[in-house]
């Protein structure tokens, strides 16, 4: 369980996040959401133990500021909203790199790591090089490897973003399919709601606002005041809509 006890950060005299008390268990699914600058992202980089914070922070019952990056990294995996290199690894050598925190000779590790790229869909991309990929192939290589890291909890920072139609619908088949592993994914897309479902985090202004599920019936009414605009909705399919 990750459990967050009132969590406060600090950019010099701007607060990001502040106050924040959270339970997150084993096996749930997170959809956090919020305008941009309310601190989703800062409090993913809190749980990671990137950024200095107030309040206390268990991971498995184990306080954050007491473990190592390894020991964090063997608990919590981390899909980031923007990623590059200038290094030309293939698919295959990135996503072994998931394997650090338990073994020093992650490269021998074939089969997790053959596995895990199988699971996202990109066999054929193996031997390609990373930085060649387009958009969704290389979401697909970040999340391969996040589930060969085999932590319990996966961090998602905009997964979907800047992807094209197809490539956000596979990248949240994937996801919706992942199973035994907490998730916390932040979102501005509705489809990852609609698709994911689970516990939906509403914060504005560093606090946290809301906590609910997607079958609660104020829930359109938190959403529509949390991002100030109208939400609609067909059946049980939630969207803004553009005009």
């Amino acid at each position: 369980m990750i459990e967050i006890r009132d969590l406060t950060v600090r950019y010099g005299k701007k607060i990001a996040v502040e106050n924040l008390s959270l339970k997150v268990k084993d096996g749930e699914r997170v959809i956090l959401m919020g305008p941009n600058g309310s601190g989703k992202t800062t409090l993913l980089r809190a749980l990671l133990g990137l950024v200095k914070f107030e309040g206390r922070i268990f991971l498995n019952g184990r306080e954050v500021g007491a473990l190592s990056r390894t020991e964090i990294a063997r608990e919590i995996s981390y899909v980031p909203q923007i990623f590059s290199t200038p290094y030309a690894f293939t698919v295959k050598d990135f996503v072994s790199m998931g394997l650090y925190s338990h073994s020093r000779e992650w490269w021998h590790e074939d089969r997790r790591v053959n596995d895990a790229i199988e699971m996202v869909g990109i066999t054929n991309l193996t031997l390609k090089e990373i930085n060649t990929l387009s958009g969704g192939e290389l979401q697909k290589a970040i999340i391969a490897r996040a589930l060969v890291q085999d932590a319990s909890y996966i961090l998602m920072d905009e997964p979907t973003a800047h992807l094209d139609i197809r490539s956000v619908q596979e990248v949240l088949d994937i996801i919706s399919n992942l199973k035994n592993k907490g998730i916390i994914m932040v979102s501005h897309d509705l489809n990852a709601l609609n698709k994911i479902g689970g516990t939906v985090i509403l914060m504005k202004n560093g606090k946290l606002i809301f906590r609910g599920t997607k079958e609660d019936s104020d829930l359109k009414r938190w959403i529509s005041e949390t991002f100030e605009t109208n939400i609609r909705e067909i059946d049980d399919f939630l969207y803004f809509p553009l005009t």
